[in-house]
């Protein structure tokens, strides 16, 4: 595989916001995945970065994934992680400040969540993986991020990722001291408006 030098992203700003929304899609999305939160009126007044995974998933280039099979039941990591850090440092906190940076991660965007974002040495202001799973169980969390709010989102129904896999995250994070919530709601694997609602409060301060 040919070595990815940089995330491909689309970036849309907001004129009345100084805060930023970080959208990571699930398996087999793109940059268009969250497109349609960005014309929400619940989210329409934030600047957003709309994340592409850099691998592409069955030779189609519209989709794509966080990272690919190494050998047989070994994934690629590092190579991810770099660049998702090279993104954040070199482009993300040069335009905004670290607590006004809020990341949704949605299925294997969640897990992005668990393994990247609860990593960084900043301070966010809120992470919010959806529907989504940790690879493992041991999972740090960075001391920096511990006061920065994650709610966690998963659907009773969801016939794709076991609610079970957010309440184990959960757990994960609660015995490092996180200050996390887990938000169980009537759908599958989807995110709800009211789950939506409940991110777009985090947002604004307003719980």
């Amino acid at each position: 595989m040919n070595k990815i030098k940089k995330i491909d992203f689309d970036f849309i700003e907001s004129k009345t916001s100084d805060k930023v929304v970080i959208g990571f899609h699930g398996w087999q999305g793109n940059k268009a995945s969250f497109k349609p939160l960005v014309k929400n009126s619940l989210f329409e007044n934030y600047s957003w970065f709309l994340m592409q995974g850099p691998y592409i998933v069955n030779n189609n280039p519209l989709t794509r994934t966080w990272s690919y099979e190494i050998e047989p039941n070994k994934w690629a990591y590092e190579e991810p992680k770099k660049l998702i850090e090279e993104f954040f440092n070199n482009i993300v906190f040069k335009k905004f400040k670290s607590k006004n940076v809020y990341v949704i991660g949605f299925s294997l965007g969640a897990l992005v969540c668990y393994e990247y974002i609860c990593s960084i040495n900043k301070p966010l202001g809120g992470i919010f993986p959806i529907a989504g799973f940790m690879r493992s169980d041991n999972v740090n969390i960075n001391k920096n991020q511990i006061k920065t709010p994650i709610v966690i989102g998963h659907g009773k129904s969801d016939s794709i990722v076991p609610i079970k896999r957010s309440e184990e995250a959960y757990r994960n994070l609660r015995e490092q001291n996180a200050n996390v919530e887990l938000i169980k709601y009537e759908a599958q694997h989807n995110i709800p408006i009211s789950m939506l609602t409940q991110i777009s409060l985090k947002i604004e301060n307003k719980t």
